[in-house]
């Protein structure tokens, strides 16, 4: 009979422990619905650490959802409490774990949006304060939590703008691996911002994947056909690699395909100058096919300043390089220096209205007006000189 009562006192001993922990989670409940979020904490943090409330689902998520109640709090008096959000987040993903955690999952889902939310107020508010460093760990743990509440409910959605964000403060604080990693994840998703396909391909050549940077340039090209910046992307990659011709085949193709784009235009005038001084032998008919290339993009639009520059300086750069070789002459080379002076005038003259029309467009753009005053000035336009100079300031 002792040895009975031994063992019925053994079970009864067992029950009250095992009903003093759920009481306690029921405690943080209750202690969160009357807005005692520390006493509801202190019991939560109690019932987790037990064998048994430590292993139910419900538990974790509910220590996970009263840490996010501290969080959000604005009132300042849960300021003791390190790292809520944190908690929260570790909380809600231990709860996924858990044997029962079918019964729980769209609560935790709910739960880790808010997590998620919190995150991303964070980031947010880190960045308008020129924080980097804290917008880019928090915008980092916000993607962590909706992908965590992704995996508790597949339904939810994927937020591609925090994984956006989180790469440009990885950039801005120099964390190169993970802008590459957070900038590919978009592409392959198809994320609809141009920058990703001009900076990501910097990157791939910097780390000497030129595969991998052509990939990326190719389906920027594909999305946004017009963009300017992937368009010299995609230039200053043919360049290095020193495939130029290259692109002049892939711009001839896109212009029998879209013969009135502009860009593709200016972008092959673009190629062919750059051209002319990889490939010195054939430099004139690289300067006839640029000069092609920047008439033929104006005629549809005539108002482009850049292209109205480019222009201009394609017969300017030739002739200040004639300029060069006439001064390195010996006095007695007058003829030559005569010969090469009508040359590069014939240049100036030819540079002129292209400079003319950009300075019109946007009078305020010193680097036209400069190359004006010496076109000026060499060709005895004294008085158009001057007027530039007083432009200039000088």
């Amino acid at each position: 009979m002792k040895r009975l009562a031994l063992v019925l006192l053994a079970g009864v001993v067992t029950l009250q422990i095992s009903v003093a922990q759920n009481s306690k989670v029921t405690t943080a409940a209750n202690a969160q619905y009357a807005g005692d979020l520390l006493k509801a904490k202190q019991a939560i943090d109690e019932a987790v650490l037990h064998e048994k409330t430590g292993n139910e689902a419900n538990a974790w998520q509910l220590r996970g959802e009263i840490h996010n109640d501290i969080a959000r709090d604005t009132t300042g008096q849960y300021a003791s409490v390190a790292d809520p959000l944190g908690t929260a987040l570790i909380s809600l993903q231990t709860a996924l774990t858990k044997p029962d955690v079918k019964n729980y999952r769209l609560r935790i889902a709910e739960q880790l949006f808010i997590t998620y939310n919190l995150y991303f107020t964070k980031g947010a508010i880190a960045y308008s304060a020129g924080d980097f460093e804290q917008a880019f760990l928090n915008f980092s743990k916000a993607n962590e939590a909706n992908m965590v509440q992704i995996e508790a409910n597949p339904l939810s959605a994927l937020d591609t703008g925090v994984i956006f964000n989180m790469g440009l403060m990885a950039e801005k604080t120099n964390r190169t691996a993970e802008a590459m990693a957070a900038f590919q994840k978009l592409v392959d998703m198809k994320y609809s911002d141009p920058y990703l396909y001009s900076r990501l391909p910097t990157y791939y050549l910097d780390a000497n994947q030129p595969d991998k940077a052509l990939a990326v340039l190719d389906a920027g090209r594909k999305n946004f056909p017009n963009n300017n910046d992937i368009m010299v992307a995609e230039l200053n990659y043919y360049l290095g690699q020193g495939k130029l011709n290259d692109l002049v085949g892939k711009l001839e193709n896109a212009i029998k395909l879209d013969p009135n784009n502009v860009e593709l235009y200016f972008v092959m005038g673009s190629t062919h100058g750059e051209l002319i001084k990889l490939d010195s032998t054939h430099a004139t008919e690289h300067v006839a096919a640029a000069a092609a290339a920047y008439d033929k993009a104006l005629t549809i639009d005539p108002n482009r300043y850049d292209i109205n520059l480019n222009a201009g300086a394609l017969f300017y750069n030739t002739a200040i390089e004639i300029n060069k070789k006439m001064n390195a002459l010996p006095y007695e080379a007058q003829a030559q220096y005569d010969k090469l002076k009508e040359d590069r005038n014939k240049l100036y003259n030819q540079a002129l209205p292209y400079f003319e029309r950009a300075h019109q467009i946007d009078p305020a753009k010193t680097d036209c007006m400069i190359a004006l005053k010496e076109i000026y000035v060499r060709l005895g336009m004294d008085s158009k000189a001057e007027e530039m100079k007083k432009k200039l300031g000088q």
